[in-house]
């Protein structure tokens, strides 16, 4: 008896040092969460006033993502003081030039791009990564973003930005909570993980020229339309 209560007790604890050695390993993983940002340091001399944000690039499997980036930078961009050119315009350009994904501005020069759009600057930006990991009793939603911004004039990164994030965490040894744990992070929001995203990376470039009282509800930096010629 006492030996198998002492066979039982190693595999016990065996199984715990696994389980242990298992848990250390993801959590190294979970602390490679990254958020990486540069200001060009002449920045206060080139300041851009005006800013078109481009369209986004998604190399994720996961549908609009690059549509919630485009949404949640063209809207917190108004809270850091820089005049925007309008969606409409924006979208009306690239129609225009016949750019129907983010790929395609590879191919347009940013001259060209930068005087029909009548900007100082322009957003470039694309989600890298959002997908699930599912490690027996480990559960995460890992999301990654990149953005840049360009000075028109001259092609020099005025700032740039990455951001790699793991949420949701969950430690679960019981397989029903891990189960219901699955189904609550695979109708997770994309659109307010990517946004919280934003948020974070857009803290780091500097504020623009205009002044936005932040407890008025005409709290918004102007938009700009510009006359297609």
């Amino acid at each position: 008896m006492n030996r198998r209560i002492t066979d039982a007790m190693i595999t016990g604890c065996a199984a715990f040092f696994i389980i242990t050695l298992t848990a250390l390993s993801l959590y190294a993983q979970e602390k490679q969460d990254e958020e990486f940002w540069e200001i060009h340091p002449a920045f206060d001399s080139y300041h851009p006033n005006v800013i078109a944000v481009l369209p986004m690039d998604n190399l994720t499997l996961e549908p609009e993502m690059e549509t919630h980036l485009y949404n949640s930078v063209y809207e917190q961009l108004q809270a850091k003081g820089y005049r925007r050119i309008s969606v409409d315009r924006v979208q009306q350009v690239m129609r225009d030039m016949g750019i129907q994904t983010a790929g395609q501005l590879q191919g347009i020069s940013r001259e060209r791009l930068c005087a029909t759009l009548n900007t100082d600057a322009v957003f470039y930006g694309q989600v890298d990564q959002s997908a699930s990991i599912h490690e027996g009793v480990y559960d995460a939603i890992v999301v990654s973003c990149s953005l840049r911004l360009i000075d028109c004039k001259t092609g020099a990164v005025l700032w740039r930005s990455e951001q790699w994030r793991t949420a949701h965490r969950q430690w679960q040894i019981d397989p029903f909570n891990a189960l219901i744990n699955l189904a609550a992070h695979a109708s997770a929001s994309r659109k307010d993980r990517i946004a919280w995203l934003v948020q974070e990376m857009l803290k780091t470039i500097p504020a623009g020229k205009v002044h936005i009282e932040l407890d008025n509800l005409l709290k918004q930096a102007t938009e700009i339309t510009i006359p297609a010629e």
